[in-house]
């Protein structure tokens, strides 16, 4: 199949700034990439790097992709290029080839059907706000609470707080983004491991230490996440949660596969994409939540600001680009 390659760059700021044990994100930019076929089949793809230092590299690799290019040629020069670039292409092939069709609308704008991501610096005063709020008391919430940001003592306290303030209704999800030594993680999860409130503890530590994420996982449930982007063969063998980012993956078609096949503990997050890349998580939540262990996805709407780039329609995105 012989293909028409445009990219276009964009950039956005956030409405608020994350902050993680790692960076602070104020803003994202990349590229939104079109693939195009002589019989007028478009694909549409979005490559948006989580790590800043990943766009230089990204741009000189989409550099090197020729204008007018064949399916199968494309996803070889792309086999040895960024996570990101692979994602990108492979999901505008998806399209182009009708291997995906995506809904006109996904819900999941209602505060219940997504992960509520807590303020680190105000977690306690937030989750108190909720928890008043009489509406919100009939509903199933979830809510995300990311940790490593300040001292663990005072975090430790925070935490005993949160827990003495959760309800029924409310789970909790903790994520240290991999900041903890084992000392620190084990202290959490002693802590944590009785209570039914508690989704998982997300990357406690080193995405490198593996068999102390196994360890921690016989204890209590532990969520992989940037272990997952650099070791993708453990996709197949952690028998625990797994954190999915589709645009940071090579190929989202898998986890598609996956989802369809019914495979579970696999949970839906951004990585803060356009509306482009946002379709391919808001299919593969709903995919989710039909599985045997539906879970509310942590997509972090909020955060979005109100721009063209976040419609529903890919064309019109591009166009505005």
């Amino acid at each position: 199949m012989n293909l028409t390659f445009k990219k276009k760059s964009f950039f956005f700021k956030l409405s608020s700034k994350v902050d993680n044990s790692n960076t602070t994100y104020n803003y994202k930019s990349g590229w939104i990439i079109k693939l195009k076929n002589i019989e007028k089949g478009v694909g549409f793809g979005e490559v948006n790097p989580l790590r800043k230092h990943d766009l230089d590299a990204c741009q000189i690799q989409l550099n090197q992709i020729p204008k007018y290019v064949n399916s199968k040629n494309i996803s070889e020069l792309i086999k040895n290029f960024h996570p990101c670039i692979q994602s990108a292409i492979n999901s505008a092939l998806a399209e182009i080839e009708r291997k995906i069709n995506f809904q006109e609308n996904y819900y999941f704008n209602e505060i219940d059907q997504t992960a509520i991501l807590l303020d680190p610096h105000n977690a306690l005063k937030e989750l108190i706000i909720l928890k008043g709020n009489k509406l919100l008391n009939k509903k199933s919430l979830t809510i995300k609470w990311k940790v490593g940001i300040q001292d663990n003592f005072s975090e430790e306290k925070t935490l005993i707080e949160i827990l003495n303030h959760l309800k029924s209704n409310i789970k909790l999800r903790i994520d240290a983004n991999g900041s903890w030594e084992r000392e620190t993680a084990n202290r959490w999860v002693d802590i944590l491991k009785d209570i039914e409130n508690i989704d998982w503890l997300e990357q406690p530590l080193s995405k490198d230490d593996i068999e102390g994420l196994k360890e921690l996982n016989k204890k209590m449930p532990i969520a992989l996440d940037e272990s997952l982007l650099k070791y993708p063969y453990l996709i197949n063998e952690w028998d625990g949660w797994q954190i999915r980012r589709p645009s940071q993956e090579r190929n989202p078609m898998q986890l598609l596969k996956e989802l369809k096949d019914k495979k579970g503990f696999r949970s839906l997050s951004t990585s803060f994409e356009t509306g482009i890349g946002r379709r391919w998580l808001f299919h593969l939540s709903s995919l989710q939540l039909l599985g045997l262990t539906p879970k509310v996805p942590g997509l972090a709407l909020k955060k979005n600001p109100n721009s063209f780039l976040f419609q529903n329609d890919a064309q019109k995105i591009w166009d505005q680009l």
